[in-house]
């Protein structure tokens, strides 16, 4: 209804000569339009281009076949390379696949259609292929994101290493190794490593290794920095050989062809690490199960003297034993209670693993070693207690606890600082041990003085008495 009045006000005002129905609107005006509008652009973020890895590798080719003969000139080889026509972000694993592999690898690791000559695999020099890694380099160092893409072409690479040639397994370890002494590829990717029944992967590890030293001017240091950033252990290594020569015996003989002696020094230190860790599993077991001290240190001494573990390794082994048993997630206070009561109780045990001095010193920097570690510990002067308590029970003698202090031990944790505050706490009990010994001293030294008593057997009589 609303519509009609307002529809019949229309009418009645309209001008002379209007139609009737047109309701006024010839008397409005028309909206403004922006004359010359150029068309809406579609927005970069929609825009999808093809992904044509064919058409990148196609190129690659070209530039890389037709301008370079070889990758020598370097400042030439990156004019070629680095343009902007080379999606990189998009195609940097083509790219890494090419110049590796030589073309596109499959998913099944064949590589596609004719190789690159100028690629790692056919490479027939090791100056070649350190042409190729140094290309991969100066790439990289223009392009950063490139490692990543690195990571994942040589771990998908390493995976197919039975499908290859021995010559491109052997420019691959070569590549690989380069690329780690450079830090082109995270040291992680090692560990895509998988163990075969011919030995490949063992092979490839060790040339790796071979050629990390060979640019490294064999420091070992850097190498086992290396291993263990990539989380390659002797246990790991164990792992690449073939099932039935897989022992760390047979890795050590093996390094030891090669030359590598401080990987035969770490494999050794590994093998006994484990036999040290069954010693300490079995003193835990079998304290908590209540076996007798006695029968624990004759199973201690006769499995350390079967699997020869050392005098300082027992020792180590017996204290972690027994340390594993107790709870130590408490307060400071329930914390400090708990280890004092079990060294208490298997003292007796600790009293036969230390057979000598030395063993009784090893047993103190173990025990500097736990305190200093946990600062709650440290502030409530554990160490002082534990030192007294074993002392009363005859574990610690009198000149071990000296020699210790006087001396002065290197923490394999902890810091300068705490050792300090060791030290202090210590300083009154070794005082009073001091003055024991002052004492004892002076009472030898009037017994040795005074005239010797005679002794007179019950019922006898002396030549003055009769």
């Amino acid at each position: 209804r609303a519509g009609r009045r307002v529809r019949m006000a229309s009418k009645e005002g309209a001008a002379p000569g209007a139609k009737a129905g047109t309701g006024g609107t010839a008397a409005k005006e028309a909206r403004p339009t922006l004359g010359g509008a150029r068309a809406i652009r579609q927005r970069k973020r929609n825009i999808q281009v093809k992904h044509d890895p064919e058409a990148f590798r196609d190129a690659l080719f070209d530039v890389l076949e037709d301008e370079l003969e070889d990758l020598a000139d370097m400042k030439k080889a990156m004019q070629a390379l680095d343009k902007e026509s080379f999606d990189y972000s998009r195609y940097g694993e083509v790219f890494a696949e090419c110049m590796i592999a030589g073309n596109i690898v499959e998913p099944g690791g064949s590589v596609r259609g004719t190789r690159l000559h100028l690629c790692v695999f056919e490479a027939s020099s090791s100056e070649s292929v350190q042409g190729v890694v140094e290309t991969l380099h100066q790439m990289m160092r223009r392009k950063p994101f490139l490692r990543a893409r690195y990571d994942t072409v040589v771990g998908k690479l390493q995976l197919f290493l039975t499908t290859y040639t021995e010559r491109a397994r052997g420019n691959f370890a070569s590549a690989v190794g380069l690329m780690m002494s450079r830090a082109m590829l995270t040291p992680s990717v090692l560990k895509e490593l998988k163990a075969d029944a011919n030995g490949y992967a063992l092979d490839f590890m060790t040339a790796v290794i071979q050629e990390f030293l060979s640019e490294n001017e064999n420091n070992t240091t850097k190498l086992m920095n290396l291993l263990r950033a990539a989380g390659m252990d002797m246990a790991s290594i164990v792992n690449l050989m073939p099932s039935k020569s897989r022992s760390p015996e047979e890795l050590s003989k093996y390094f030891e062809n090669l030359g590598l002696s401080k990987l035969v020094e770490e494999n050794e230190r590994r093998v006994r690490q484990l036999k040290v860790t069954d010693v300490r599993n079995g003193v835990t077991e079998q304290v908590q199960e209540g076996v007798p001290s006695e029968q624990i240190s004759h199973w201690v001494d006769a499995t350390c003297a079967a699997k020869a573990v050392s005098d300082i390794d027992r020792v180590i082994a017996v204290w972690n034993g027994i340390l594993d048993t107790v709870d130590m997630d408490r307060k400071a206070q329930q914390n400090r209670v708990a280890l004092l009561t079990a060294l208490t109780v298997h003292a007796p045990l600790l009293y036969m693993t230390c057979k000598n001095g030395k063993d009784e010193v090893v047993l103190l920097v173990q025990i500097q070693n736990v305190v200093s570690s946990d600062m709650e510990l440290l502030k409530v002067g554990v160490f002082r207690d534990i030192v007294y308590v074993l002392y009363i029970k005859d574990v610690f003698s009198e000149e071990t606890v000296l020699r210790w202090f006087r001396r002065g031990t290197t923490l394999v944790k902890g810091t300068a600082a705490s050792s300090n505050i060791i030290r202090e706490q210590m300083q009154p009990f070794i005082n009073w041990l001091e003055s024991a010994d002052e004492m004892n001293a002076e009472e030898a030294a009037l017994t040795s003085s005074a005239p010797k008593a005679q002794v007179v057997a019950p019922g006898a009589t002396t030549e003055s008495s009769a």
